[in-house]
């Protein structure tokens, strides 16, 4: 593993896991990838990637890389048996958020975690905890009276301002719990 603190600045966040070590594939240290989601392409953009060690976050060394139909299998180099890759076995992996590109109307789900959430009057109706990912995402927002379950639509959702730490629906009475 490189220890490689690139710009010096590892330890501030940033960062956002995209998936882990499974488990070792084979003697020579491979190890299966398991992204978490299937569909990325995070693989082949040839983006860094980074282990976290206590605080701070470690640039993996990588020898190659090949897609499987679980994930990826990942060689590292150094680690050259099945004894030094296990050590890790269900390592998260991370890449820089600056590393990813998304689309104008596209969101990480990790950003909108904590967002405050209004109603069409303007009242904070709660704190969004959760997305679950589906043909439809559903965004998960708690408050102190209750659980919304809405379904991110445009019937639903007017807008989402990450800057302003926001999310604003209409129609949340239909999906409360």
């Amino acid at each position: 593993m490189n220890d490689n603190r690139e710009n010096g600045d590892n330890c501030t966040g940033g960062y956002i896991s995209i998936g882990e070590f499974a488990k070792p594939h084979g003697i020579y240290g491979e190890l299966l990838f398991i992204p978490y989601n299937p569909a990325t392409d995070a693989m082949g953009l040839n983006v860094s990637l980074f282990i976290k060690k206590t605080a701070c976050y470690s640039l993996i060394d990588i020898e190659k890389i090949r897609p499987v139909n679980k994930g990826y299998l990942i060689k590292i180099c150094g680690v050259n048996s099945i004894e030094e890759a296990e050590k890790f076995k269900k390592v998260p992996i991370f890449i820089k958020k600056t590393d990813i590109i998304i689309d104008k109307d596209e969101y990480l789900i990790s950003d909108l975690i904590g967002l405050n959430c209004y109603n069409e009057t303007g009242k904070n109706i709660g704190t969004v905890s959760e997305i679950y990912p589906g043909e439809t995402d559903v965004v998960g927002v708690k408050s102190d009276r209750g659980i919304y379950l809405i379904p991110m639509t445009e019937n639903n959702i007017e807008s989402i301002d990450i800057k302003s730490s926001e999310i604003n629906v209409k129609n949340e009475e239909d999906y409360k719990i």
